[in-house]
């Protein structure tokens, strides 16, 4: 049986689990969770719209974490652009409690479709909110997906973006 890919950021507390849309390469919706989950994930951030959840059949994910007992926040941004107000007031409104996980020593898993642009992007956000230095952010962040925080409307968001707080 296939499996859903995924990528481990391992932080001095917790990680981050890069990887694409579950429920897309080939691997079913609730399987792609469980294996997030096995994983070691303690909640899934998804950064498609509603929309962009139904063209990738993927609507039914807040249920699937429900069922797996994961947190699910939805922080959406367009494909390639930088975030806008939508995503930061889920940001703000969520933040506290997405790096509560990753201070306790549990692992969040970030999605876009791919798993590389917009997933590199809100992952370093998240990294800089737990003070992490910008330029270590880029490295280690690249290192793992070489395509993310390239996109020159969203590598300018990240590198002017002011801490919300922590």
């Amino acid at each position: 049986m296939q499996s859903h890919p995924f990528d481990i950021l391992q932080l001095e507390t917790g990680a981050f689990i890069f990887t694409p849309c579950p429920g897309t390469k080939g691997v079913g919706l609730s399987h792609s969770v469980a294996e997030l989950k096995a994983a070691g994930a303690k909640a899934i951030i998804t950064l498609m719209y509603d929309e962009e959840l139904v063209k990738n059949g993927a609507q039914q994910l807040a249920i699937e974490c429900e069922q797996a007992g994961l947190s699910w926040f939805q922080l959406p941004i367009l494909d390639d652009d930088a975030p806008n107000e939508a995503f930061s007031l889920a940001f703000n409104k969520h933040l506290k409690d997405i790096l509560a996980i990753i201070k306790s020593g549990g692992s969040v898993a970030v999605h876009c479709k791919g798993g590389s642009g917009r997933t590199g992007l809100v992952i370093g956000l998240l990294m800089h909110e737990l003070g992490y230095a910008k330029n270590d952010i880029v490295t280690q962040v690249q290192a793992i997906r070489p395509k993310s925080l390239h996109n020159p409307v969203q590598r300018s968001f990240f590198d002017n973006f002011q801490k919300v707080g922590a």
